[in-house]
């Protein structure tokens, strides 16, 4: 008798990922049935300093992504990271460009946290969404050299940015 062995936390964290996305894309109005009734759900919007409640339940976050108006969604993504947590949770990391509606790629992360409710089937329990504002290697150059400028020179060790 082989004994299947419990997926790795990135094989489900890769397989979630392509999921979900692909139904981002496909059929955004199904997004809701990865979410129960425990779910929390954040999507931060195009303002960085915007104060963003979360919603909690899947008939809520189903409302919130209608409101959210997916359409046409295209996703790059650029880098998927995830990790065992608690109770046998996976926690996953996405960062990577999306389109809505025809509109310009925009940079965003993307953080779920997947709880079992078998050893082979997770729903979403937590779901943080924001988009990135767009750094420049001038902006975090000026960080650098106003940093050094401030410390006393016997202090200044690296010129690692922190």
């Amino acid at each position: 008798m082989v004994m299947e062995a419990t997926p790795s936390p990135q094989n489900v964290g890769r397989e979630f990922v392509r999921q979900y996305y692909t139904l981002l894309n496909e059929a955004p109005e199904f997004l809701h049935r990865f979410y129960n009734k425990e779910s929390s759900f954040v999507h931060g919007g195009l303002d960085s300093h915007e104060q963003v409640t979360p919603v909690i339940g899947q008939k809520e976050i189903h409302h919130r992504i209608q409101q959210l108006n997916f359409r046409d969604c295209h996703a790059k993504i650029r880098q998927m990271d995830s990790q065992t947590t608690l109770g046998h949770g996976v926690v996953v990391q996405v960062t990577g460009e999306l389109s809505n509606c025809g509109q310009p790629m925009r940079r965003f992360t993307q953080t779920f946290v997947l709880a079992p409710q078998s050893p082979k089937k997770y729903y979403v329990h937590n779901d943080i969404f924001r988009y990135q504002a767009s750094v420049s290697c001038g902006k975090m150059m000026r960080f650098s050299m106003m940093k050094s400028q401030i410390l006393p020179p016997r202090q200044r060790k690296s010129n690692l940015i922190m």
